[in-house]
């Protein structure tokens, strides 16, 4: 077959970069599936940029956790843990987190693994060998794989320490000071700022790119699963890469889950502590700001009541329809009026 004469990526003039080229249905696959078909197929321009695009998907989770790690460990430094406690508690789950070689866990050696075996993939690409260029891909993947949840385990390490040592009460406050620098982000998706159906779009999209880049979905290469009711769109899966893997029969090692109901873990017992940031970045920060959430999280939870091992992240047509439960369960009331000008009046009529 030969090459396409269209790019499979497009520069998207909301967001400012390149996303996938598609519908939001096609949003679903895994780009590392599509890079597979394309290498079999000797479509190599579009081998070669679905490729580079995995490593694009990964960084924003590589990053972040690099740097969530340290600030979690300041968080509870300053709440008086002990730094010798700290240190002890950070050591012992470093130890549970080696490659399966027994050799320690680096997670710069891990991206270069997975960046060094998409270059790998490129250059078989360019040479037009299929083989070589489908191993390299696979590779990668498996690098990412490997690197990546021991990563996020490590985030969802410290985050335990910090519940157990200073109580679940903190989780909320902890995850309000990891998210803040995300937040102001986020003020473009007010109706007053931007027309809701555009920022409908762009948040399905990004969606659906930071959920293949933590290699979420079955067999965990990044397919997800587009789901669409009368009043809302969004995207479902099944293990989420990241806290949801915690729900899965198969779960290495399960982190803590909330122990209480708190409006900041969407007053549910048995919610990951890892996932309360979901609830923080489109739930509780938007409603703060704009009066209504970004999207609706649905997350994995278990309880004495039952479970729910899926994920699925909603985004309404219309922002006024999202329901009073939504608000309630953080704490919140549904307002009359939407958007930031409203909001800050409501706030101000207040003090």
């Amino acid at each position: 077959m030969q090459n396409s004469t269209v790019s499979p990526l497009v520069h998207h003039d909301g967001l400012g970069w390149k996303v996938r080229r598609g519908n939001l249905k096609d949003q679903q696959a895994s780009s590392y599936d599509l890079a597979s078909a394309a290498i079999s197929e000797n479509r190599w321009n579009d081998a070669s940029e679905l490729a580079r695009y995995t490593v694009y998907e990964a960084t924003e989770p590589q990053e972040l956790y690099s740097t969530w790690i340290p600030r979690i460990r300041n968080f509870t430094l300053r709440h008086g843990i002990a730094s010798d406690v700290v240190e002890s508690e950070e050591e012992k789950l470093i130890e549970t987190l080696r490659w399966e070689d027994g050799s320690p866990y680096d997670p710069e050696f891990g991206w270069q693994r997975v960046t060094g075996s998409i270059d790998a993939c490129v250059e078989a690409c360019n040479r037009k060998d299929t083989s070589a260029a489908a191993k390299a891909l696979e590779e990668s993947r498996l690098h990412w794989l490997a690197s990546h949840d021991r990563l996020c385990d490590w985030v969802q390490g410290m985050i335990a320490i910090a519940a157990n040592q200073i109580g679940q009460q903190c989780v909320g406050d902890l995850w309000q000071e990891l998210m803040s620098p995300m937040y102001k982000s986020y003020d473009k998706y007010d109706v007053d700022v931007t027309p809701w159906a555009e920022s409908a779009e762009k948040l399905l999209l990004i969606t659906a790119e930071a959920l293949r880049g933590h290699l979420s979905g079955p067999g965990r290469a990044g397919s997800i699963e587009y789901v669409e009711e009368l009043d809302r769109k969004g995207f479902r899966f099944t293990p989420c890469g990241s806290g949801g893997r915690n729900f899965t029969d198969k779960a290495e090692r399960t982190y803590p889950v909330t122990d209480s109901e708190y409006t900041w873990a969407w007053n549910t017992k048995g919610v990951c502590l890892y996932c309360a940031h979901c609830c923080a970045l489109s739930e509780l920060n938007p409603v703060e700001k704009f009066g209504y959430p970004a999207r609706v999280v649905e997350p994995p939870y278990r309880n004495e009541t039952g479970e729910r091992t899926h994920c699925t992240w909603w985004v309404y047509n219309d922002p006024t329809l999202i329901p009073d439960e939504v608000y309630t369960r953080t704490g919140n009331t549904k307002p009359e009026a939407i958007g930031g000008k409203a909001t800050k009046q409501r706030k101000k009529a207040a003090t």
